[in-house]
């Protein structure tokens, strides 16, 4: 008699249940008489999870996952942040999303997002925090999808929990930025891309080169995606066959159609200053000794990354046979799969030496999807329910034990005071807000509490010119200016006082952040806002 499952997926959203693309699923060879892991431990402590894993749907399954991981980490971003506004990165975002355009100082996804986000939630930042935690939960979910086109259901489920071991998927993305848009973008063109290198399908090719494009509308880092798929595409057993099949320039079409809109905003309206940021922002000019560091620091930083990931590989005890698998797959989905990881995760380093830039291992973010494929597809690892379980159990306990940290961290934040990633400017915004009825477009002052004013102050930006030039004067009185200044900042006071006159009006407030019965230092600032004259 067939045993029926339980009604877990009752419980899920219907999207979970239903499986849109075709799939692969790679059963494990049953001729292989492989140990399975931990068999000399006490299962008991397991048989919970295990039987919840073995029993249940797989939608079901995944479905739980991302919706414990969505709450567990919207709170733990709401609490371990609660005393300090957002990174400035969000009120850039906020000031690009003043217009629509298809470039920026960025190229312009982060601020497609913001704008769609911020139609229907509040600006705030629980609303920033749950944007992030989404795009990563979606991320997951294709991820899942991906997976489950190369490896069993168990080994997909273990992978899924060693990627919420990654931290660039948890505390390290904890606001909406040019890395973590990439993300689900990265995702979706490694999935479409192999399935097109497999089946030559129409769709499957275009959508590669369509999301591979989305993913450069993020970052210009997702080059590196680029070259890993030129890279992928150039080698391999079934190469010619891929070659003359329509699928490679379904894919450039695709990925044409998506970025020419860009192209041709940056050819003719960019005006040279995104480049500009480029290579003042990015680009240094390191000798070779210290570019040579960089690319140490940014190799060790990625496999710290991957730490979780690589003691979950430990405890499943693999051979030698295995690590060799590992290391160059027997079959052909996994080699591919490993060039599509790899190039596009040590290609920086190698770029770095000849191009040095400001290279930092947290902009892997959208690189590691294909990771499980590469460290559990190999059929000599065993990998049963029982291996699931555990995993999902550490990869549970580590955010668990992170979202009770958070309290002592946000005690840290605290006690820190002004953080320069992090301009407090929500208390400034309120008080310039009930200064005017009319809105000011215009802000300049202290950074520590002016920074983030585009994204509390909706419409606003800030003043590059000096506000006693003549230049600067001029904007002033064609928009007017709130001028914010911490009472220990001379030099900003006496450019405050300078402008005040007829028609301005000043006012004293005060910074106070406190959490649970703590407080932190006060700040005193001042505001003066000064009315647009024409």
């Amino acid at each position: 008699m067939r045993r029926e499952l339980p009604q877990c997926g009752a419980l899920v959203a219907p999207a979970f249940g239903w499986h849109p693309f075709a799939m692969t699923i790679v059963r494990p060879d049953p001729a292989e008489q492989l140990r399975p892991p931990m068999a000399g431990a006490d299962r008991r402590l397991l048989r919970p999870a295990r039987r919840f894993v073995g029993e249940c749907s797989e939608g079901a399954v995944v479905a739980w996952t991302l919706g414990i991981f969505v709450v567990v980490w919207m709170l733990f971003h709401t609490v371990a942040l609660a005393p300090v506004d957002l990174r400035d990165d969000a009120s850039e975002a906020a000031l690009w999303a003043q217009t629509f355009a298809f470039g920026y100082k960025h190229p312009p996804l982060t601020a497609w997002l913001f704008m769609a986000w911020f139609a229907v939630f509040p600006r705030t930042n629980w609303a920033m925090h749950l944007e992030a935690v989404a795009i990563v939960a979606i991320t997951l979910a294709i991820t899942w999808r991906l997976l489950r086109d190369h490896l069993d259901r168990d080994r997909s489920l273990f992978g899924l929990a060693a990627l919420i071991l990654v931290p660039l998927y948890t505390f390290k993305a904890a606001e909406l930025n040019a890395n973590t848009v990439m993300m689900p973008f990265w995702a979706a063109a490694l999935l479409f891309y192999l399935r097109a290198r497999r089946d030559l399908g129409v769709w499957n090719s275009v959508l590669a080169g369509a999301c591979a494009s989305l993913a450069m509308l993020g970052k210009y880092w997702a080059v590196y995606l680029f070259a890993g798929m030129a890279a992928a595409a150039l080698g391999g057993a079934g190469t010619r066959r891929f070659w003359r099949s329509p699928a490679p320039y379904l894919m450039a079409a695709g990925a044409a159609v998506v970025i020419a809109p860009h192209l041709y905003w940056y050819l003719t309206q960019a005006g040279g200053t995104n480049y500009a940021f480029v290579r003042d922002s990015v680009m240094t000019d390191d000798t070779f000794a210290a570019a040579l560091g960089k690319s140490v620091y940014y190799t060790l930083g990625a496999i710290a990354y991957a730490a979780g990931p690589l003691l979950l590989l430990a405890a499943l005890r693999p051979g030698r046979a295995a690590l060799a698998d590992i290391a160059w797959p027997a079959d052909e989905a996994r080699r591919q799969a490993l060039i599509l990881f790899a190039v596009p995760m040590l290609l920086p380093a190698l770029v770095n030496l000849v191009l040095p830039a400001r290279l930092t291992p947290d902009w892997t973010s959208p690189n590691w999807a294909l990771l499980p494929v590469v460290l559990y597809g190999s059929r000599k690892i065993a990998v049963d329910s029982l291996a699931v379980a555990g995993a999902g159990l550490v990869a549970l306990a580590v955010s668990v034990c992170l979202l009770i940290a958070s309290p002592f961290m946000a005690y840290a934040h605290l006690k820190a005071g002004l953080d320069s990633n992090r301009p407090s400017s929500q208390e400034v915004a309120e008080l310039a807000a009930k200064m005017t009825n009319n809105p000011v477009r215009l802000y300049w002052g202290s950074p520590g509490i002016t920074g983030n004013l585009p994204f509390y102050l909706a419409g606003s930006s800030r003043l590059e010119d000096d506000p006693l030039s003549d230049l600067g004067r001029s904007e002033i009185a064609a928009e007017g200016l709130i001028v914010a200044c911490l009472d220990d900042d001379k030099a900003c006071l006496a450019t405050q006082a300078a402008l005040g006159g007829a028609g301005s009006r000043t006012a004293d407030g005060k910074i106070g952040r406190s959490f649970l019965a703590f407080s932190g230092k006060p700040l005193d600032f001042r505001v003066t806002v000064v009315p647009a004259q024409r």
